[in-house]
C-alpha cells in the first residue's frame, strides 16, 4: 500500500515539482495538495505540465488529520514560504498528536525554517553526506539550493586538501526566487541582465559552514551570488589556492570520484559541465581544472530538483529505507523551463 502524501504550499514552484516528481514514485501518492490561495482550483491552473491528474485534482484548503490517522504512515512535504511552517508548526504537531499521528508523520521542510536548528529535532538533509543520519528520521530540513551546490563542491576539497583560500561564485535562475515576483527577482527585470546580490552575506553560507564543521572541518571561504537571466539552474564556480601544488587534474578527479562513488546523482565529468545537462533532473555534475597551487571546481544542478524537490524525495527514500533513487530515475519535462 502506498503512503499518502500531503503537500503544504502545493501551488508554489517547489510544490509543483513535488507533484511532478511524485507521480513517478510507486511508494507514495499525493492525497492532499494544500493551497489556501488556490483552494478549489484544479492543479493545471498553476501547473499545466502535470498531465491528466492536474486536470482533475483540485487544491484543498486544509487536511482532515483524523481521517488520515487510519493510514499506517503519512508523508508531509512543506513547500511554504520561509517562516510559514515555523509559524504553524506547533499547531500542526498538536493536530497530529490529537489524531494519534505524531509518531507516524514524516515531515520534510523545503524552506529555511529549521535548517540551522543545531541539536533540535530536525535532521539536516544533505543526502549524499548525511545518509546514515537520515535513515529513520521523522523531521527533515531540506538544504537550500545554493547550499546544496556549494556543499557538494566544497566538502571533498575541505576534507582532502590543505586550502589556503577559497572563493565561490554562484549563478542562479529566476525560479529560485519563488512564485511571487519582486522588482529584483521578477524575470522581466532579470532577462538580458546580470548582477550580484548579497555579497559575502547570503544566508546559505551559514548552512555550508554548518555542514563543513560536521562533515569535514571549517574553512575560510567567501561567496558571492549572482542573479542570472535564465529561469532554472545553478552554476557554482569554486576557486581555491592550495598550500601544495597538485600534480595534475587526475588527482582532483580521484578526490571527487571517491567522494561520490556511492552516489546515484553526483558525478564527476572530465569537461566543465553545462547547465543544460542537468535542467529537469536530479543530477549534479562536477568538473574542474588544476594549475599548480590553483584549482577551479564547477558545479551545476537544477535548483528546483536537486536543489529542492528532488533532494526532498531522496530524503524521503532514505528516511523510509527505500533505494535512494526510487521515483527519481525517470523524469518528465520540467515547468518552468
Amino acid at each position: 500500500m502506498t503512503d499518502p502524501v500531503v503537500i503544504l504550499g502545493a501551488a508554489s514552484f517547489g510544490g509543483g515539482e513535488l507533484l511532478r516528481l511524485l507521480e513517478l514514485h510507486d511508494g507514495v501518492r499525493v492525497t492532499h495538495a494544500v493551497s489556501r490561495s488556490r483552494s478549489g482550483l484544479v492543479w493545471s491552473t498553476v501547473h499545466p505540465n502535470l498531465g491528466n491528474r492536474a486536470r482533475s485534482e483540485r487544491f484543498v484548503n486544509g487536511v482532515d488529520w483524523i481521517a488520515l490517522a487510519k493510514r499506517e504512515r503519512v508523508v508531509v512535504f512543506s513547500a511554504l514560504r520561509s517562516g510559514e511552517l515555523a509559524a504553524q508548526y506547533a499547531a500542526l504537531e498538536s493536530s497530529w498528536r490529537e489524531a494519534g499521528l505524531q509518531e507516524r508523520v514524516l515531515l520534510i521542510d523545503l524552506s529555511a525554517d529549521f535548517r540551522l536548528e543545531g541539536t533540535g529535532e530536525f535532521q539536516y538533509g544533505l543526502s549524499e553526506w548525511m545518509a546514515e543520519a537520515l535513515r529513520g528520521a521523522s523531521r527533515i530540513a531540506n538544504p537550500g539550493c545554493f547550499a546544496t551546490a556549494l556543499a557538494l563542491g566544497l566538502l571533498p576539497l575541505a576534507r582532502e586538501l590543505d586550502l589556503e583560500s577559497v572563493s565561490a561564485f554562484g549563478f542562479t535562475g529566476s525560479s529560485g526566487a519563488g512564485l511571487t515576483p519582486t522588482e529584483r527577482t521578477h524575470h522581466p527585470f532579470r532577462a538580458h541582465n546580470f548582477q550580484p546580490y548579497q555579497p559575502f552575506r547570503h544566508r546559505h553560507t551559514q548552512e555550508v559552514d554548518h555542514v563543513l564543521a560536521r562533515c569535514a572541518h571549517p574553512i575560510d571561504w567567501s561567496f558571492i551570488p549572482y542573479s542570472a537571466p535564465w529561469v532554472r539552474g545553478i552554476h557554482v564556480t569554486i576557486e581555491a589556492r592550495l598550500s601544495q601544488p597538485l600534480p595534475d587534474q587526475e588527482l582532483l578527479a580521484q578526490i571527487y570520484q571517491e567522494s561520490y562513488r556511492q552516489s546515484s546523482f553526483v558525478h564527476w565529468v572530465e569537461d566543465p559541465p553545462a547547465l543544460q545537462s542537468v535542467v529537469g533532473g536530479n543530477h549534479c555534475l562536477i568538473g574542474g581544472a588544476v594549475r599548480g597551487r590553483r584549482l577551479a571546481v564547477f558545479v551545476v544542478l537544477d535548483n528546483l530538483v536537486k536543489g529542492m524537490a528532488g533532494q526532498a524525495i531522496q530524503n524521503l527514500n532514505l528516511a523510509r529505507g527505500w533505494p535512494e533513487d526510487r521515483g527519481l530515475d525517470r523524469l518528465a519535462g520540467p515547468y518552468p523551463v
